[in-house]
């Protein structure tokens, strides 16, 4: 806690203090700051100063682009990151309005979905023309390069692991024979990173530290498979899947229809975060290493089965 009181000092800030850890994870932690004036810490445990930089001018151009983000808090110094001991920690304004809880038994809103929908489809818009002077290192295929790496551990610890890394080579197969329209993608577009207001109206979008170029349907296969088919739930709902493909057409420039094609991209995120979990655990003595215990591995077969 020191080192953060320290890294707070380099801000202007009214308050550096009471400081409550809001979320720790295999990424970053993250510290709510202040209780007036709050503002919000986050320490990356992975992400090198070039990958922030990155998601610094991301944040930029989508608020530039009428889209409501963390403002981006600098130093006195005017740097845009600080670090705690030794790792890249950033700093953003606090953002008033709320999160929606979806899980198996309490779902959203066909409403809801609808504007979470048209929100990635007003953020798609607004990051159309972004460029950036520092290229993220993560792409759509760095979750399966880890998997290819550790192949052998795969087949060897895993139960379905043999049958996991031939899904995983096939899924990058697909992806790099694909030729579709390419830009910014947020890559985590949950509800826990979405943000309404009291009308239930899309207000912002938060937590961009998976964000990276890639294809614009890649973003929306993860996002309406999150609003519609929550962890733990057997199938989709898909009134709600609908109504969020409906509210990204109502807003984006590029329109995507319920098909094989989006199906298949929903394969690959789907396996992609898959993967992000089990690459995670695949050292650790004490997990289980059973592949269908996954809820994304899970919602990978449902689609593939379609």
């Amino acid at each position: 806690m020191e080192n953060i009181l320290k890294a707070l000092q380099e801000y202007g800030l009214s308050e550096i203090s009471p400081i409550k850890l809001l979320r720790e994870s295999g990424d970053n932690e993250v510290y709510l700051v202040g209780e007036k004036n709050k503002t919000i810490l986050r320490v990356s445990k992975r992400l090198p100063i070039e990958d922030i930089k990155f998601e610094y001018e991301a944040n930029d151009c989508l608020s530039k682009g009428g889209v409501v983000v963390p403002p981006w808090l600098m130093t006195k110094s005017g740097n845009f990151y600080t670090l705690v001991d030794g790792k890249v920690a950033v700093l953003f304004g606090f953002l008033e309005d709320h999160h929606i809880e979806v899980d198996k038994d309490h779902l959203p809103t066909k409403e809801q979905v609808y504007n979470a929908g048209r929100g990635l489809g007003l953020m798609s818009n607004a990051a159309a023309d972004f460029k950036t002077t520092s290229p993220r290192k993560r792409n759509i295929f760095s979750e399966f390069e880890r998997v290819i790496a550790l192949q052998n551990v795969f087949v060897e610890k895993f139960e379905g692991g043999k049958e996991f890394v031939e899904q995983v080579k096939e899924m990058m197969k697909f992806g790099k024979n694909q030729k579709e329209i390419e830009g910014f993608i947020h890559n985590d577009y949950r509800p826990s990173n979405v943000f309404f207001n009291d009308k239930n109206e899309f207000a912002g979008i938060i937590d961009f530290d998976w964000s990276c170029v890639g294809p614009v349907i890649k973003d929306l296969a993860l996002a309406v498979v999150e609003w519609s088919f929550p962890d733990g739930a057997t199938e989709p709902d898909f009134t709600l899947f609908d109504a969020f493909l409906e509210g990204y057409n109502s807003a984006a420039e590029h329109k995507w229809a319920k098909d094989k094609k989006l199906y298949s991209w929903i394969m690959l995120t789907t396996l992609s975060d898959a993967s992000t979990y089990f690459c995670d655990i695949a050292d650790d003595p004490m997990v289980t290493k059973r592949i269908l215990g996954s809820y994304m591995y899970r919602k990978y077969s449902f689609f593939s089965k379609m």
